[in-house]
């Protein structure tokens, strides 16, 4: 199989097949620039399929990665190919396609709207932002036009598969399985590490209106000699359960009021470090609020935190999701992690990349692929509770939707639970779809 491609923004071009074609599908191929090209044209033998290109028509990044560049109009539609149908989004071009004779045309540019969502350059231009420097979802042009919740992505990967299998190729696709990935930020590993500590936090809860309550359940919890935040076996026992490994990604850092106390050398903290590994589980890092870039906090903290646990992390989230890109990305790059899972927005669920597949990221300044890989986040606890603040039964039913899309195209389901949450009131009333993730039927 070989690809032509046209000699402009070669380094995206290549990229975004490098995904497409190798990380999702698991296929071989040569790609050859051809000068005079103008669209991409994948030719099996005798046979080609033409991807019109509506977007890399120059090769300037400051002149491509522009607002006026953002499409105005996306197209929502379903590809009948030999009788099947198929989802499209089209975020550029439009979703229609042609044959004649040994040639297949495919209007929609995949390769573009691909790009667009797994690159995020749409998060780079200026704009509002949340008091914590962060694009929200409700930002994104995937919200404002009704895609967030759909794994476009995805969708694209299948089209471009059926018109290769409607071309007689002769590779097979690699073959996936559909995994449930529960992850954990432990923010605050025990909310009474110690005496003193515990009725201060106590305190501090009781003085406050929006969060007496809470105040007076911690106090019960405090009486019968129970620590709230002491729900780590919860998540352990649900792993195992599930067959899974769990990732527990440990704080090393308190600069501001937006990082808990440092309780990393607690003995209990230790301990419990010490009880994730010995069954099985995963330690992974979860640098603090400033760290997102600032390289300088981001090395210290995470070799503090190999220290103390006694290994090398590698896996990990930014604290509060706070990421810049690609700044954020080649801080992690910089430190040989393996995988960041951040990128979820923290005011809606979905697929912020369009892709419940792994996948190397891209630096749109330096124009090159990183060793980094991202582990899209889908659903964080905390955004059906404290941003959509929606009912349990609608969370019930959008989350559900996400998983089920998820299993249909064999992806991985990268949820975040926090163990602050099963008995935090804002939070609690969503427990139930923990429950309900841990006896997901496979």
């Amino acid at each position: 199989m070989k690809i032509i491609i046209p000699n402009i923004a070669v380094s995206e071009v290549e990229y975004t097949f490098h995904c497409l074609m190798k990380e999702f599908l698991g296929l071989e191929y040569e790609i050859a620039v051809a000068p005079t090209a103008k669209d991409f044209t994948i030719i099996i033998g005798s046979k080609k399929l033409v991807i019109r290109n509506h977007f890399f028509k120059n090769d300037d990044p400051s002149i491509l990665y522009q607002k006026q560049n953002l499409p105005s109009q996306v197209t929502s539609d379903e590809l009948m190919i030999d009788g099947k149908k198929y989802p499209l989004y089209s975020i550029f071009g439009k979703s229609a396609w042609t044959e004649k004779e040994d040639e297949i045309i495919l209007a929609s540019d995949i390769v573009a709207s691909t790009f667009f969502m797994l690159s995020r350059w749409e998060e780079t231009l200026e704009g509002e932002r949340d008091m914590h420097q962060r694009f929200l979802g409700k930002n994104s042009l995937a919200y404002k036009k009704g895609f967030l919740e759909k794994p476009v992505v995805n969708q694209y990967v299948e089209i471009l598969w059926a018109f290769l299998q409607k071309h007689e190729i002769q590779q097979a696709r690699s073959n996936r399985t559909f995994e449930i990935v529960p992850t954990h930020d432990v923010d605050i590993p025990f909310l009474f590490p110690n005496f003193i500590y515990g009725l201060r936090t106590i305190a501090r809860y009781l003085v406050s209106p929006t969060y007496f309550w809470d105040g007076i359940n911690y106090l019960k919890f405090y009486f019968q000699g129970k620590d709230p935040y002491d729900t780590h076996d919860i998540f352990l026992d649900g792993a195992e359960k599930l067959g899974v490994k769990a990732h527990f990604f440990f704080m090393a850092g308190c600069y501001n009021r937006f990082d808990p106390r440092d309780q990393l050398e607690h003995p209990k903290v230790k301990s419990l470090i010490a009880e994730v590994k010995k069954r099985g589980h995963q330690i992974g890092f979860h640098p603090s609020y400033k760290s997102y870039d600032d390289a300088q906090i981001f090395s210290l903290e995470k070799e503090r935190l190999e220290k103390i646990a006694g290994q090398k992390v590698a896996t990990g989230r930014q604290h509060y999701l706070r990421f810049e890109n690609p700044t954020t990305w080649n801080l992690w790059e910089s430190e040989n992690m393996t995988w960041d899972s951040t990128m979820s927005y923290a005011d809606e669920i979905g697929f912020r990349n369009g892709v419940c597949y792994s996948f190397p990221v891209f630096d749109i300044l330096r124009r090159k692929k990183l060793n980094l890989v991202e582990r899209p986040l889908i659903l964080m606890e905390g955004t059906l509770g404290l941003y959509m603040d929606i009912t349990l039964d609608d969370a019930k039913n959008r989350v559900g939707e996400l998983m089920n899309q998820v299993k249909k195209y064999e992806g991985e389901f990268v949820f975040l639970w926090h163990n602050s949450s099963l008995n935090f009131r804002q939070y609690s009333k969503y427990t139930p779809i923990l429950t309900e993730i841990y006896n997901y039927k496979k």
